[in-house]
């Protein structure tokens, strides 16, 4: 049975801030090991009981992907049935702490490991508490987006599926509002790791310059940069269909997510400042 390892680095979030950029960007870097699933999704299946519905298509849809990806690559080569017993074990065993050990446990050990599962944002202190028992010394990145447009994005993303959506109700889900909660990630994940273990980094800076975010996201994390390791950081992932956001949901979303913008000012002034002016909040 292969040696349990854990995370040296977490992605908590926030989803539709760029963290699927940050994934895409980070698994190319030659120092960096991350796994084969994309959101593993382990310690919101353990502390957030309404994930569990949909966490396990999750994991099968990733490694049938996987490992479709990795026979394509490799046609008419022999199979590394290690790496192909890894991959299903995501998705065939009940997760556990020893489940998720060996999950990176297919890391080598001249690589850092990690996952970048956006869900971690919502975790309670005691889930909280559980990452730092497997993984005390761990590393953890955390994206912002302006809230309002972070879920407008995310509504829109769920009409995909449901063309009836009432965006109003869905915008009330305490799932999707506490997505923008940023306050309370910056203040609980900061009291379990330690400020100097919490990097923080915008959506508008990825934007206006990915690599000097891959930088800091590379001295954060004790690697090396060198813009060859992320041939596509300017490439956008995910793109949304453009939608402009009705004005009756904006005033919904202005009211309800207003204090999640003013307890981010004196954590971020100029951030919550700027977000809020192109709302009309200030």
């Amino acid at each position: 049975m292969p040696h349990e390892r854990f995370p040296d680095f977490l992605g908590i979030g926030a989803q539709k801030a760029g963290t699927t950029w940050l994934h895409e960007n980070l698994k190319r870097h030659p120092e960096v090991w991350t796994p084969w699933v994309k959101e593993v999704q382990y310690f919101n299946e353990v502390h957030i009981p309404g994930h569990r519905a949909w966490i396990g298509n999750h994991r099968r849809e990733h490694a049938q992907r996987a490992i479709h990806g990795l026979l394509q690559r490799n046609p008419g080569r022999p199979y590394n049935l290690e790496t192909l017993h890894g991959i299903a074990s995501i998705a065939v065993t009940p997760a556990s702490d020893a489940w998720y050990g060996r999950v990176f446990s297919h890391a080598p050990g001249d690589r850092i490991c990690g996952e970048i599962t956006p869900e971690y944002g919502l975790l309670p202190r005691a889930g909280i508490a559980h990452v730092r028992r497997l993984c005390p010394r761990a590393r953890i990145i955390l994206l912002l987006r302006d809230p309002i447009e972070r879920t407008w994005s995310h509504l829109r993303m769920l009409a995909k599926g449901n063309p009836q959506i009432d965006f109003r109700q869905a915008a009330a889900n305490e799932d999707v509002r506490q997505r923008a909660n940023y306050p309370r990630m910056i203040r609980d994940w900061g009291r379990a790791f330690g400020e100097d273990a919490l990097f923080v980094a915008f959506a508008e800076e990825i934007a206006a310059d990915p690599h000097a975010v891959l930088r800091r996201v590379c001295g954060f994390l004790g690697i090396g940069y060198d813009a060859a390791h992320f041939p596509k950081a300017t490439e956008r992932v995910h793109v949304g269909q453009d939608m402009p956001l009705p004005e009756a949901l904006h005033a919904v979303l202005r009211e309800s997510l207003r204090p999640f913008y003013e307890a981010l000012l004196p954590l971020h002034p100029e951030a919550a400042q700027r977000w809020m002016r192109q709302h009309d909040m200030v």
